[in-house]
């Protein structure tokens, strides 16, 4: 549990994460890959707030507003796809998770996934894992 997560599943992981962002960008997405980059947010948050680095908590706080916009969209009617202008944010965002997925110990990665899977199966009426997340309902 020391050692960082195998290769192949780090390139899994990775793999599966820029796809959603290409359909995203293409406006080929779906409520599937709006969890997706849903999850490589909060996953990259708790990864790095577990390893007590400095998170960019407003970074990660613009993201989650530029999906949220995403996902308000698909609910009016629109396809599911980012603003251009929010894609640089976004696309750091996976390149952080590349990089802190990559050289994780396998235990850290098993707590943020366990920290996510609590927070996703409360019932305790938040709708973000971020502090000071201006979310007011859960949408997908």
């Amino acid at each position: 549990m020391l050692l960082p997560l195998p290769a192949d599943t780090v390139r899994s992981i990775s793999l599966e994460n820029h796809l959603a962002l290409a359909a995203m960008r293409s406006g080929q997405g779906t409520s599937d890959t709006m969890i997706g980059l849903l999850r490589v947010l909060y996953m990259t948050y708790y990864l790095l707030e577990a390893q007590g680095y400095w998170v960019g908590l407003q970074a990660f706080l613009d993201d989650e507003a530029a999906l949220d916009e995403s996902i308000r969209g698909a609910a009016v009617g629109r396809e599911w796809q980012l603003a251009a202008e929010r894609l640089p944010a976004i696309e750091e965002v996976l390149r952080r998770s590349d990089e802190v997925v990559g050289s994780i110990a396998r235990y850290r990665y098993v707590e943020a996934w366990g920290k996510l899977t609590r927070f996703v199966s409360a019932d305790s009426g938040k709708h973000s894992p971020l502090p000071g997340s201006q979310l007011q309902e859960a949408r997908t």
